[in-house]
């Protein structure tokens, strides 16, 4: 017997025809007009605006054919882009209270960006009724338009619709760097014209690569909508020169790889295939199961979407080793030979290795590739944190411009002549280690690295790299290149080393930069807002004022591992929750949580997923305090604890942090819903 209300199989149920809809007077109606095109409104929101007696309408937003719905001869049409709140509320009020029918009409949804709130709330204050009908956002007319989904099974399965900061801020969390670190289909509104921040954000997330694909649509589904294809490494120019400043959209996502639609693609939904089984159809045979999970890459080890994972693992900051590749059948034994010495990742072309009669190599299916050279470096790109090319360095640069970043994000990349007599750095000479890589391979095939970065030459140090063996980190936004060039040039070098800082970190950077003959130091950083310091390096793990931000146009800011978090939680806490807090601690302490050299917590919470879990997101140990330790502390100086009633010791987030820093407290117990953090600075 069929489950009530649905059809016995093989026959088709009759269809009720649905009630239609009728607009009740003296209601005002929120429209969603949808992207612009007026036959992407509602059947609905047509309706309304069509017997609407006031049509209150985003003339700067939504496209005015919308407008032109409306049938009653009599309604009024206005656009509200030149009204305030104080002069469209009346109206509305005055038009419903006659017994009219008002229609706002928002472009997109407009519960997204539309400012609905607070015109609701001044309707309830009016006692006048109100509907939302909602519309179709920019976002999915923009995925429609491009014809791709934003979901793809095993690349991306979140979307994010989010803005940047204007004159309306984000709040805390909700930063663009913050979003974008998961990697999902980021829908970006509100913020062509902030491009530049934009993109600069998103690499700093490390969510994102330079590689990544993204579309920035103008006026979509407009009569003269356009847009611009490109990746975080062009987009900017790309937008410039298409002249966008307002009524665009920007879409960042792996979903817009065109290699997805092309032969090699290896993902696809369960739903419509042959060998999956769900409640309205059986599953084929298992042998064409088996061709699905070989195909997918599941039996030959290789996971699903396993190209586009490759993009997020270099996204996250973990790209891994190096990989050596080979062109010609010379050229393959000089790889292979690398490959072995320096304990690297071979890839050859399967036709000149096989050629080339090389010895049995270990494990031949992961040394040999199909297909062009071009296309097996775009591939290792994003795995591997340096790349050795034995090939011509007009292939290697012809495969590698669409894909250069910033030297941030950029691997080190070595390229040398299938002989091996020059071994050329051709990317990150510094920060990614190239130039000593190329050292090293000079010393293995007898040829002559021919290293040209400028600081290398006058055997001054590299700014890029200083303390980067210590764990120091540099603020993404710091100007390189400015200070770099300002200390090859010989021109005064300002240095600011923040007072409060260990002794040790303040005598290690005068150890390596005690060659600099141009260094200034200064005992603050108003004293670098002059023209007399065109370059200044910044030490500090605090974070910096407002009025000192600009500095960072002109200097590098280093960041050195020195302050421990100790963290208390309740059970159970999840990661994103703890990391809430930590953040929220730092901030008003106006502490760098760059500069976190370790978390800190006491036994009874050591088994805590979400503190675990918390330290590998921000790569940092977690430290465990014995329990006897800390009941041989007194509570003096210490906040209040409800830890020393239950467990008899004088707290966890005070303590911890004091006890494995080993200096002092400088930031005072902070107490949160569910957790608590201090923070102590290394003695």
């Amino acid at each position: 017997m069929a489950a009530p209300g649905l059809s016995a199989p093989g026959q088709l149920e009759e269809s009720k025809p649905m009630s239609p809809f009728t607009p009740t007077p003296g209601t005002v109606y929120f429209v969603g007009a949808g992207p612009g095109a007026p036959d992407l409104i509602s059947v609905r929101g047509a309706q309304i605006i069509a017997q609407a007696d006031l049509i209150l309408y985003a003339d700067s937003l939504v496209e005015e054919s919308v407008a032109r719905l409306a049938r009653k001869p009599q309604a009024r049409i206005l656009g509200s882009s030149s009204l305030h709140l104080g002069e469209l509320i009346p109206l509305m009020v005055e038009t419903a209270r006659a017994g009219g029918l008002v229609a706002r009409v928002h472009s997109g949804d407009p519960g997204l960006y539309g400012a609905i709130h607070e015109q609701m709330a001044a309707l309830d204050d009016h006692q006048v009724p109100y509907q939302i009908v909602p519309g179709i956002t920019a976002a999915f007319a923009a995925g429609a338009r491009l014809g791709i989904g934003l979901t793809v099974p095993d690349v991306v399965q979140t979307v994010i619709l989010t803005r940047t900061a204007g004159r309306t801020t984000m709040p805390a969390g909700e930063d663009l760097r913050t979003l974008a670190a998961s990697g999902a289909s980021l829908a970006i509104y509100l913020s062509v014209s902030r491009i530049r921040r934009v993109v600069d954000d998103l690499l700093a997330s490390r969510g994102y690569g330079p590689e990544t694909p993204v579309a920035v649509l103008h006026k979509v589904t407009w009569p003269d909508e356009s847009h611009v294809l490109g990746t975080l490494a062009d987009i900017v120019e790309k937008v410039r020169a298409a002249g966008y400043t307002k009524h665009a959209l920007v879409l960042v996502s792996p979903a817009l790889d065109p290699a997805l639609k092309g032969a090699e693609r290896r993902t696809s939904s369960h739903l419509y295939d042959p060998s999956y089984t769900h409640r309205f159809r059986r599953a084929a045979d298992a042998s064409r199961r088996k061709e699905r999970q070989e195909a997918s890459g599941q039996v030959a080890g290789v996971q699903p979407g396993e190209r586009h994972l490759a993009g997020k693992i270099a996204q996250a900051g973990a790209r891994q080793g190096i990989v050596v590749i080979g062109l010609t059948r010379r050229g393959s034994r000089t790889a292979a030979r690398l490959a072995q010495e320096l304990g690297a990742t071979l890839r050859l072309p399967r036709k000149q290795a096989q050629q080339a009669a090389l010895a049995p190599l270990p494990d031949p299916t992961a040394a040999l590739f199909d297909g062009s050279v071009l296309g097996e470096i775009r591939r290792q790109w994003s795995r591997r944190r340096q790349l050795v090319l034995v090939m011509p360095t007009g292939v290697a640069v012809r495969a590698l411009a669409p894909l250069l970043g910033d030297k941030a994000t950029d691997p080190g990349v070595v390229c040398l002549d299938e002989a091996g007599h020059s071994v050329i750095p051709l990317l990150g000479g510094h920060r990614a280690g190239a130039n000593r890589l190329a050292r090293r391979i000079a010393a293995i095939t007898g040829g002559h690295a021919a290293i040209t970065t400028a600081s290398d030459i006058q055997g001054k140090p590299a700014l890029d790299t200083l303390g980067q063996e210590e764990g120091w980190r540099l603020d993404p936004a710091s100007a390189v290149t400015v200070a770099s060039a300002a200390l090859v040039d010989g021109e005064p070098l300002g240095l600011f080393v923040d007072p409060e800082l260990p002794q040790d970190v303040q005598e290690q950077v005068q150890g390596w930069l005690s060659s600099v003959e141009n260094l200034v130091p200064v005992a603050s950083l108003d004293e670098l807002e002059v023209d007399a310091f065109p370059a200044g390096l910044l030490v500090s793990h605090r974070l910096l004022s407002p009025r000192h931000q600009h500095l960072l146009g002109k200097c590098i800011l280093y960041r050195p591992p020195v302050l421990v978090a100790g963290m208390g939680c309740r059970r159970g806490v999840p990661t994103a929750e703890l990391r809430a807090g930590l953040e929220q601690a730092f901030l008003e302490g106006e502490l760098a949580l760059e500069s976190l050299a370790a978390l800190a917590t006491a036994a009874i919470k050591a088994e805590e997923p979400g503190l675990q879990e918390l330290a590998r997101e921000l790569g940092v140990p977690l430290r465990v305090v014995p329990q006897k330790a800390l009941a041989q502390l007194t509570g003096e100086g210490f906040s209040p604890s409800a830890a020393q009633d239950r467990f008899g010791i004088p707290g966890v987030a005070e303590p911890c942090a004091l006890l494995v820093s080993q200096g002092e407290l400088i930031l005072p117990k902070r107490v949160f819903p569910r957790c608590t953090v201090a923070v102590g600075r290394l003695g």
